[in-house]
């Protein structure tokens, strides 16, 4: 499994989705698609003619929900404080009259994502968008591998650390004084330099934005629905997408049911003769 896919699916443990940096500029109705080796891409936007959504207009709900951000210590992650004046730490470019920290990571895609003065944006009305993209699909005009973004998270101030490899460090040296606390690394009011690195993909230390490092996607779902007497072990081993076409969504019994749903991503994809899904 390649580093993109490690680092969101700690993310999707915490019901998010998001970028590994931030030179992309996520927005609130973008259509994004993800590969291993990208991440995910902007495409488009629901507004745009292109994809042919037609008299809809999305419901925003701005700002309703508010709370910093403090993921990933729990993939491994250890953060280290440095104060002026104490013994340097082991390994440790700092010396002793310096401050600052010494964040270290036990596995590949070990993250640190720490966020100040964050707020949420959320489209409301996602039944109808669906309803529309449903459409489209069985149209054959939508490809099953864009995703929308309906919530996004919105950060003044982001930290985001992610290691390339096991036993990676990330090393910063403080311009000032420090107290140690964890929150120092994301206030946006600290200076620091980097004193050693290695193993590192990304590193972001309280740079200010806004940046966007959470969202939340939707995109289309194909189930296969369960005959009537059919016992759950027998369903369960079945492949949903095994000799799936579009046709039998329109059949008057169809063995397939389709959704649109919050969703990670699948960049396992299959294509058809007029390359669509």
């Amino acid at each position: 499994m390649g580093l993109l896919r490690k680092y969101n699916r700690h993310l999707i443990k915490r019901g998010y989705n998001g970028p590994i940096s931030f030179h992309a500029p996520f927005k609130l109705g973008q259509i994004i698609t993800f590969s291993r080796r990208h991440g995910f891409t902007p495409i488009g936007n629901i507004g745009d003619n292109y994809f042919g959504i037609e008299n809809y207009k999305p419901k925003i709900i701005r700002g309703k929900s508010v709370a910093d951000i403090d993921f990933g210590t729990e993939t491994g992650v250890n953060i280290q404080a440095k104060l002026e004046g104490n013994a340097a730490l082991t390994g440790s470019k700092l010396t002793k009259a310096d401050a600052g920290f010494r964040i270290t990571f036990e596995n590949e895609a070990s993250y640190l994502l720490l966020t100040k003065n964050t707020t949420v944006d959320i489209i409301e009305n996602t039944a109808e968008l669906g309803s529309k993209i449903t459409n489209l699909y069985k149209a054959g005009s939508w490809n099953r591998n864009w995703m929308v973004i309906t919530q996004i998270v919105n950060a003044q101030t982001t930290t985001l650390l992610i290691a390339q490899k096991s036993g990676a460090f990330y090393e910063i040296k403080a311009s000032g004084k420090i107290n140690g606390f964890k929150d120092e690394l994301v206030n946006g009011n600290t200076n620091f330099s980097l004193a050693a690195s290695n193993g590192m993909y990304t590193s972001i230390i309280g740079q200010k934005g806004p940046f966007y490092p959470l969202f939340k996607l939707r995109g289309i779902r194909i189930r296969r629905l369960r005959p009537v007497g059919t016992e759950f072990l027998t369903i369960d081993s079945i492949d949903p997408m095994s000799a799936f076409t579009i046709n039998k969504l329109k059949q008057t019994n169809p063995e397939f049911d389709i959704d649109f749903e919050e969703s990670t991503f699948n960049d396992e994809i299959e294509i058809d003769e007029e390359g669509l899904i």
